[in-house]
């Protein structure tokens, strides 16, 4: 959860089977990590002056393990949201049922309990869900700004920082990250989890407001503020994969 500063590519190769991979360099790191993210897109960090060789001779070295997580990743069944009656969506991990209608507009919003979404039904059935998921990731945007806001109030004074300026964006790869004018972005899925996911995301990135870096001194930061955030780790290696629009 780190700005990048440069960026590369390779693949690894085991029986036969090529996976691709990025590499992204950093000043701030240290060491070095491979991450396999929920979507089984290959992630390698890397230390600012590590030369590409060496970085394929680590990469390579780790094939059986990439492996074995792209194909656990792989193996799980494609979370589909049509956004139709029906469904439900959950919001700081209750589920909330879906409603869809037509109208002359486009618009999603949250009332009395229920998602209820307007498209046109001039559009296609594809159209109408993509056009439908746009909407509901700004309307999570919305109505997740206060209660976010109201956690980094609680934390804030704790972290020793000053509340930050928040954005709720939609992210492929990260949960959460800080700005270089140390605001924070939080990425819209997590409203998908229970609260303690939110509230450890949060934690994480305002811990880095004051530790750059994964160090102990970091980890030992978000422990102080949140004693049991490796609960709210352990639910996000298992069930993040399924925080999607």
């Amino acid at each position: 959860m780190r700005s990048k500063e440069a960026a590369g590519s390779g693949t690894v190769i085991l029986d036969g089977q090529e996976i691709p991979y990025a590499v992204v360099y950093s000043s701030r790191r240290k060491s070095w990590a491979i991450e396999v993210k929920p979507n089984a897109t290959v992630i390698v960090h890397m230390p600012q002056q590590i030369p590409s060789e060496k970085v394929k001779k680590l990469v390579d070295a780790k094939a059986d393990w990439i492996f074995t997580q792209v194909q656990k990743y792989t193996a799980r069944t494609t979370i589909s949201r049509g956004y139709t009656n029906g469904e439900t969506l959950p919001f700081f991990g209750t589920e909330y049922p879906v409603i869809r209608k037509s109208g002359n507009s486009t618009r999603a919003e949250f009332t009395n309990g229920q998602f209820i979404i307007t498209v046109p039904d001039t559009f296609t059935e594809g159209e109408q869900t993509k056009l439908a998921r746009v909407m509901m990731i700004m309307l999570y945007r919305r109505i997740g700004t206060a209660p976010l806001e109201e956690i980094i109030s609680r934390y804030a004074p704790l972290a020793g920082v000053a509340p930050p300026k928040l954005r709720i964006q939609q992210q492929e790869w990260k949960w959460g990250c800080c700005t270089p004018k140390n605001g924070i972005i939080i990425n819209a899925s997590v409203f998908f989890g229970p609260k303690i996911v939110i509230e450890y995301i949060v934690v994480h990135e305002l811990s880095h407001l004051r530790f750059r870096h994964h160090q102990k001194t970091f980890w030992a930061e978000v422990g102080r503020l949140m004693p049991n955030y490796c609960d709210a780790e352990a639910i996000l290696k298992t069930d993040g994969w399924k925080f999607v629009f």
